[in-house]
């Protein structure tokens, strides 16, 4: 016993060590370390870098970082002194910046890395000049309208001065510029909804806002606003019609959610109908065009058994022994079909012109099976087997054992009715949200709002 406890225990830590040796971790480990043994120690600070930052505070992890790390950075840095020397300012520049950002990175790990300090003197000294001229260049091509010219070489100035907030509204204005005019010309010509989010991917990309964008895109919204009235679901039958207003409620749920800025969805009953003054930009009239159900269909199949039977036997001396007897049978397997089909029509109507903008069709079924069987005897001495003939046995005649469990759990299933209303909801739920999505699409399209 003391045996077979020391053999799990044992099996239960080599997974664990295999597992751990396969961990992302420690694969990025052991890649690092092969890529310091070729020479590449900076893809290998890299590397254990990855390391580190997915899984915090790992001790290998951090050796590994803090070895290669600093030997990354005097090789940079006395890169960078051979290159300065030389007169390659780009060059040496470069490298100051490799090693800085090594350094950056390895502190906001949790690795202190020094050594950039001592150099930094030389480098802002180096930069000075360069970086000087590069905004130069930039601010020539801003006069010439060069806006992806002046973005190239303000990125290339904040490369070696992040910090200076010159340089950065500088680059701020190189790239929204010409995302404000093109947002300005579409205001322009009545196309507020590519406006408006022409000026939120612009304050996206620079992280604020840029001039009077703000005042625009709320100038935009208050001109593009459409209303959508969604009309009451057509419905012919009354199951239908309970169905239908649970699909309305989640429908306007929906599309309320989206938040769109352009859009305002009315609750247009026709109680709201007959009692407003206005009239929606748009309807929403729905109908659905099928709801079928063919619950508890029942399809029996005859299936070939045994009924086990225990009779007790006396011999001659008169000793009882029992005896297990195998009898033919027949038992029936039951299979309970349930199907539902639902399918929506909608259709997006100018009330004014009273013409159709678009029409689609959603739908979407649902079928299922519960699988059950039925004997006439006690299940529990059921059990299936194969024979050729009920009244004459053959060779080929065997009780199958070992599929008693399988036939058992089809005697355990009963028909539940409530399948039938989890699949209406189902089928319910995926018209809801097909419907959705392709009203959604029409609406974003260009052709609808511009």
């Amino acid at each position: 016993m003391a045996r077979k406890t020391y053999s799990t225990l044992l099996a239960t830590l080599l997974i664990a060590a295999v597992a751990f040796s396969c961990s992302p971790t420690n694969q990025a480990l052991k890649r690092s370390k092969k890529l310091a043994d070729a020479g590449l120690t900076y893809e290998a600070t890299m590397a254990s870098l990855e390391a580190l930052e997915r899984k915090p505070g790992h001790q290998k992890a951090m050796i590994q970082v803090k070895t290669y790390g600093e030997k990354e950075i005097k090789a940079q840095l006395r890169e960078f002194e051979r290159l300065a020397d030389a007169g390659e300012t780009v060059g040496a520049l470069d490298a100051f910046v490799r090693a800085r950002d090594l350094e950056t990175r390895a502190d906001q790990a949790g690795v202190l890395l020094s050594g950039t300090s001592a150099y930094l003197s030389q480098y802002n000294g180096l930069k000075r000049n360069y970086v000087k001229d590069l905004v130069q260049q930039g601010d020539q091509a801003m006069d010439q309208e060069d806006f992806t010219g002046a973005e190239l070489l303000y990125a290339r100035a904040l490369k070696y001065s992040p910090e200076d907030q010159i340089f950065q509204e500088k680059w701020r204005g190189a790239v929204a510029e010409p995302m404000h005019r093109e947002a300005h010309r579409l205001y322009a010509t009545m196309k507020y909804r590519a406006a408006f989010y022409t000026w939120a991917d612009m304050e996206t990309v620079i992280g604020q806002s840029y001039k009077n964008s703000r005042q625009y895109q709320d100038s935009s919204v208050y001109h593009g606003m459409v209303t959508v009235g969604v009309r009451d679901i057509l419905a012919p039958t009354r199951q239908e019609l309970n169905l239908s207003q649970s699909i309305r409620a989640d429908l306007i749920n929906n599309l309320v959610r989206t938040d769109d800025p352009f859009i305002d969805w009315v609750d247009w009953n026709d109680q709201t109908r007959y009692q407003s003054n206005e009239q929606p930009d748009y309807l929403l009239e729905m109908e659905m065009t099928d709801w079928t159900e063919v619950p508890g269909q029942m399809t029996r199949y005859e299936r070939q058994g045994y009924r086990r039977e225990i009779v007790e036997k006396k011999d001659a001396n008169g000793v009882v022994t029992k005896e297990t007897v195998y009898h033919k049978v027949v038992y029936f397997d039951v299979d309970y079909r349930v199907y539902i089909h639902g399918a929506l029509k909608f259709s997006l109507v100018d009330p004014i012109k009273r013409s159709i903008l678009t029409s689609r069709e959603v739908e979407e079924q649902s079928e299922r099976i519960v699988a059950s069987a039925d004997y006439t005897g006690d299940p529990a001495n059921l059990y299936p087997g194969q024979w050729g003939s009920i009244s004459e046995n053959k060779a080929t005649d065997q009780v199958l054992t070992g599929q008693k469990g399988k036939l058992d759990s089809r005697f355990r299933t009963s028909y539940n009715p409530r399948i039938v209303d989890d699949m209406r909801e189902t089928v319910k739920n995926s018209l809801v949200k097909k419907t959705s999505v392709t009203l959604i699409e029409t609406l974003n399209s260009p052709l609808f709002l511009q």
